[in-house]
């Protein structure tokens, strides 16, 4: 059976990420859809714990939305809120958003974690990428109503 190339690839790639002993190690700079659950898979498989959209919805993490929705709206200055996030947890790596909207600050905020970015070859291969999964979702049942009502949705949608 041969591996999946992508997932491969980037396990190669991530095992030149020297780990430090920040609490953060890896910070992903690239947007949804761009190769981070990808990232997060070959992360947790070399022993980081990785931080994920995926984690707040498989989770439960409400808690995470506010503070996220806080640190948005304040351009991410909030340097305690943001660690605790990460620390609270145990996570020493974050990819894909929120994390990559506050990845500057997260960068002096762990000055020793790695910054990993990955992106599609063009905007409009993210766009159709992007349109056929997360920003679909957003106008079909029950996304569309849950984004009226849940604390989640209202902030991210």
């Amino acid at each position: 059976m041969v591996p999946n190339l992508s997932v491969l690839i980037l396990t190669v790639l991530c095992m030149m990420v020297m780990p430090t002993k920040a609490a953060l190690e890896v910070i992903g700079s690239g947007f949804g859809r761009s190769g981070t659950d990808t990232m997060r898979v070959a992360l947790n498989a070399l022993g980081y714990k990785t931080y994920h959209m995926k984690e707040i919805l498989e989770n439960g993490l409400t808690a995470h939305v506010e503070t996220w929705h806080e640190l948005l709206k304040n351009g991410c200055d909030d340097e305690a809120a943001s660690k605790a996030l990460y620390e609270d947890l145990g996570y020493t790596a974050a990819v894909d958003f929120p994390t990559s909207a506050c990845w500057e600050a997260l960068m002096w905020a762990y000055p020793m974690a790695k910054i990993v970015h990955t992106q599609r070859k063009s905007g409009e291969d993210w766009y159709a990428s992007a349109s056929d999964s997360i920003l679909s979702l957003m106008h079909t049942f029950p996304f569309n109503i849950f984004k009226r009502i849940d604390p989640f949705f209202i902030r991210f949608a």
